[in-house]
C-alpha cells in the first residue's frame, strides 16, 4: 500500500485559529496513514505540538525573505525568492499533495503548479484579507486549486470569487480539539484575584480588526453602572491599545490561554472582521455564554449559546453584557446551551470525517488514486 506524501504548510505556529486547525488537519491525515510533513513559515509555541504529530520543518531563508519584503524596491526580488524557497521545500519532500492552510501561505500555489502537484488551499480569511494575501502572492486565479472554506460566509465569498457552483468549494467548519482544550484548561494557571466582581473576557491579539478599542468602550459603559472585571487574554499586537485601567487588564502573550478563559463568566468577541473565530467555539466548550458582534459566520457558531448584536454597535454590546451580568439564571442557561451546541455541532470527529471525505484516503479502493489527485487529473 502506497502512502501519500502530504506537505502541510501553515503560515505560522501561533496559538491562533488557523494554526490550531492546521494541527488538527495534520493529526487527522497522519492517523489515516498519510506521510505528513509540516512546514511552518514562522516559529511559534505550536511547533512542539506539530512535531509531536509529524516531522516539522521551518521554511527556508525566512528572515532573509522578510527583510526583502520590507523594502518596497526589493519586493519583486522577495517574491521570486519566496517562490523558489517554496518550490525547493516541496521538491525536497517529494510531495504527492500540498495542503496550504491559509491564503497567507498562498505563495505555495505557484510552487505546487510548477511541480504539477495537486494543491488544496484552506481559506480562513475574510474576502478582503483573502484578496490582500492572494494579490501579495500574485496568485491571479485559482483554476485547478481545490478550495476549502472554514465557514459558510467564506464558502459564499469563494464561490462568488471563482464562479464555482454549489459544491465547487468544500465547506470544512473550523473546530477546536476539545480534549486538548479541556486538559489544558485544567492546568495550573494561578487563580483569579479573590473578591473580584464577575469577569468579562476576550481572547485574541490586541488590535483594530479584533475590536480592542470597541471592547474598551464597552468596558467603560458597563462599569459606569455595574461592577465587572474586564480581562483581555492574548498577544499585544497593537500595544498602544493595550492600556490597563482600573477594572481592565491585558494578560499579554501566554502559551496556554485556557485556564484564564475558564475563569470568564462571560466571553466576548468584539471583532470588526472574523470569518469563523475558533475562540468562540472554545469559549462555548468551556460553558461560557458569548456576546459578539454579528460578523462573518459567528451567527452559525453561537446559535442559542449567546447574544449577537449589530457590528460595531457598542451600546447594544454593553447592554447585552449588562443583561448577563445582572441575570444569573440567563447567564447560566446560555452557558449550558453554548456547551451543548459546541459539543453537538463542532466536534473533532466530525471535522476528521469531513476532511477525509474531501481528500480521500492515501490509496483508494483497488489501487485507485486519492480523490483530490484523481479529480485534478481530469
Amino acid at each position: 500500500m502506497t502512502r501519500r506524501r502530504v506537505v502541510l504548510v501553515t503560515h505560522d505556529a501561533s496559538l491562533t485559529g488557523a494554526p490550531m486547525v492546521a494541527l488538527l488537519v495534520a493529526r487527522s491525515l497522519a492517523e489515516q496513514g498519510d506521510e505528513v510533513t509540516v512546514v511552518s513559515r514562522r516559529s511559534g509555541p505550536l511547533l512542539a505540538d506539530f512535531a509531536a504529530v509529524a516531522p516539522t520543518v521551518p521554511e527556508l531563508l525566512y528572515r532573509v525573505r522578510r527583510r526583502l519584503w520590507e523594502s518596497r524596491v526589493l519586493r519583486p526580488v522577495a517574491w521570486i525568492v519566496d517562490v523558489l524557497a517554496a518550490t525547493a521545500t516541496l521538491a525536497r519532500h517529494r510531495a504527492d499533495l500540498v495542503y496550504v492552510n491559509s491564503t497567507a501561505a498562498s505563495i505555495y500555489v505557484h510552487a505546487a503548479r510548477w511541480l504539477k502537484v495537486p494543491v488544496v488551499l484552506h481559506v480562513h480569511e475574510s474576502d478582503a484579507n483573502t484578496d490582500m494575501f492572494l494579490s501579495q502572492a500574485r496568485v491571479d486565479d485559482l483554476e485547478g486549486v481545490e478550495l476549502v472554506a472554514c465557514s459558510p460566509q467564506v464558502e459564499r465569498d469563494l464561490m462568488a470569487r471563482t464562479g464555482r457552483p454549489s459544491g465547487g468549494v468544500h465547506l470544512l467548519l473550523s473546530v477546536p480539539d476539545a480534549d486538548r482544550l479541556r486538559a489544558m484548561a485544567c492546568e495550573d494557571g494561578g487563580a483569579p484575584p479573590a473578591g473580584d466582581p464577575l469577569m468579562v473576557g476576550a481572547t485574541g491579539s490586541v488590535g483594530h480588526r479584533k475590536g480592542t478599542d470597541l471592547w474598551l468602550q464597552v468596558a467603560r459603559i458597563v462599569q459606569a453602572s455595574h461592577p465587572a472585571h474586564f480581562v483581555w487574554v492574548g498577544e499585544l499586537g497593537d500595544p498602544a491599545m493595550a492600556v490597563p485601567t482600573p477594572g481592565v487588564d491585558f494578560t499579554g502573550p501566554t502559551s496556554n490561554p485556557y485556564p484564564a478563559m475558564a475563569w470568564f463568566d462571560i466571553a466576548t468577541l468584539p471583532s470588526r472582521d472574523d470569518p469563523f473565530p475558533l475562540v468562540v467555539v472554545e469559549s462555548m466548550l468551556l460553558g461560557k455564554p458569548v456576546v459578539a458582534f454579528d460578523v462573518g459566520s459567528v451567527r452559525d457558531q453561537v446559535g442559542e449559546g449567546g447574544i449577537l448584536v449589530p457590528p460595531e454597535d457598542v451600546e447594544a454590546f454593553a447592554a447585552a453584557v449588562l443583561h448577563l451580568l445582572t441575570d444569573e439564571s440567563a447567564r447560566a442557561a446560555l452557558g449550558v446551551a453554548a456547551r451543548e451546541r459546541a459539543e453537538r455541532l463542532f466536534s473533532s470527529t466530525a471535522f476528521t470525517h469531513r476532511l477525509r471525505e474531501i481528500l480521500g484516503a492515501p490509496t483508494g479502493p483497488t489501487g485507485q488514486e486519492p480523490r483530490i489527485a484523481a479529480r485534478q487529473a481530469r
